[in-house]
């Protein structure tokens, strides 16, 4: 199956072309870094470029609002410690050309933004490392744009031991306020964690791993336009497309309180190859352990092996409104379900929603949820134009079509289309437009 890759939002676009204005402030410079350039006359221009980022880095050359541009070539390990910049501070590929680093680690440090950059270990793990991007939780505002990141090239023969002892997780935040867009992660354990609070990651690819593709465990955080897909099941993990979980004050999961978390427009495919190597049971949106409140989970199409679909166990005010659910295949697990566990109190304003969902099965357990259009439908060509070539059009006979009851709030679909487009809404993530 070929999938379509969302494209990118408004608000990225406006973004980018911010990040890439040069228009630097009064006392910040541009500083040229190429690792091949002779040591000799350098000065940091274009024309005499520096050789070493991390030397940069630890003799404090690199000032607040500046821009290091990359010439292509391999740059080693990285580490940003102790550097809390005042305004964004730019680290960047320059056009056309290929920044490779084995490892990136931020400590300490504040208002960086990477862009465009090539992380790798090759399938060297270095002996306890876990990570290819890691942000600790002392940082804030990082920006990780553009990146490609993977353990190697190819995994077609690798084994499970080879997943197992060589695959490192794509990037991990522990950080508040990081942005993590536009990024190409394949062949990696687990894709995406964000455990700080304000995360936002947007428009990312993960593609073949071993873990959960995506992470999220802070407030107020959005996962938006993601694209997951190819799980490979090399040791006893239950694999989820996104996981979350809460963690109380005294450290123990499932005993505090994630708020104001969204997913909307993301697309969750267990794997495009029947044939696929050490296939998993994929579980789409797995929330088990905890309280989850003030949660939206709107417009994603969801294809997985499992009965879990989306489950959320511990819903507050939770609002699960126009997601296509759907079992890849007719065999257990399954089939594909959207699972709610109330704990709303008699407050109108903690009770939850279910509407305009389709999917294989709808269960509520539990007080305070409100449910309604609805589609329990059992074939995937009712749901599809064609799911082998990855086309997520809803079929012009589908009885999906105008079958949605309105909703003011819902004004587009899974792509960014109009809704409603006919005489009524269409239920689940795509609105027919012809």
């Amino acid at each position: 199956m070929t999938v379509h890759i969302l494209n990118l939002t408004r608000s990225f676009l406006i973004f980018l072309a911010v990040a890439l204005m040069v228009i630097p402030t009064a006392l910040a410079r541009d500083h040229f870094v190429d690792p091949e350039a002779s040591a000799d006359v350098a000065n940091g221009s274009k024309g005499a470029p520096w050789r070493s980022l991390q030397t940069l880095l630890d003799e404090n050359v690199i000032q607040s609002g500046d821009r290091v541009i990359l010439a292509g070539g391999s740059y080693g390990r990285l580490v940003i410690q102790n550097k809390a910049l005042s305004d964004t501070t730019w680290i960047v590929a320059a056009e056309g050309q290929q920044a490779i680093f084995e490892n990136l680690e931020i400590r300490g440090s504040a208002n960086w933004a990477l862009m465009g950059l090539t992380v790798t270990s090759k399938g060297m793990r270095k002996s306890e490392e876990k990570y290819h991007v890691r942000i600790d939780k002392n940082s804030r505002n990082i920006k990780i744009v553009g990146f490609t990141i993977y353990t190697v090239e190819d995994i077609t023969d690798w084994s499970a031991d080879d997943w197992n002892e060589k695959a490192l997780d794509g990037i991990f935040s522990e950080a508040d306020y990081t942005d993590i867009h536009e990024n190409k992660i394949r062949n990696v354990n687990f894709g995406i964690s964000t455990l700080g609070a304000h995360s936002s990651v947007v428009g990312n690819e993960v593609k073949n791993f071993s873990g959960d593709g995506l992470r999220g465990l802070g407030d107020h955080s959005l996962f938006e336009g993601n694209v997951v897909k190819n799980c490979y099941q090399v040791n006893p993990n239950h694999s989820d497309g996104f996981q979350s979980w809460s963690v109380g004050a005294d450290g123990r999961p499932g005993t505090g309180v994630i708020k104001d978390v969204t997913l909307r427009r993301n697309l969750i495919v267990n794997y495009e190859d029947f044939y696929q190597p050490y296939a998993c049971k994929l579980e789409g949106i797995g929330m088990f352990n905890g309280v989850y409140e003030d949660w939206t989970i709107e417009n994603n199409i969801i294809v997985v092996d499992n009965w879990h679909g989306i489950s959320v166990f511990g819903a507050k005010n939770v609002r699960i409104k126009n997601n296509t659910v759907m079992d890849i295949d007719y065999f257990p697990p399954g089939p594909a379900t959207i699972t709610i566990i109330s704990v709303a109190g008699d407050d109108p304003a903690e009770a939850s929603l279910i509407a305009n969902n389709i999917a294989n099965e709808i269960k509520i357990e539990g007080d305070g949820v409100e449910r309604f259009g609805n589609l329990e439908i059992d074939d995937l060509d009712d749901v599809f134009v064609d799911i082998d070539d990855g086309d997520y059009q809803l079929p012009k006979d589908s009885e999906a079509i105008d079958n949605g009851v309105p909703d003011p709030a819902m004004t587009v679909d899974f792509f960014g289309h109009p809704r409603p487009a006919g005489k009524g809404p269409d239920v689940g993530a795509v609105e027919r437009q012809n």
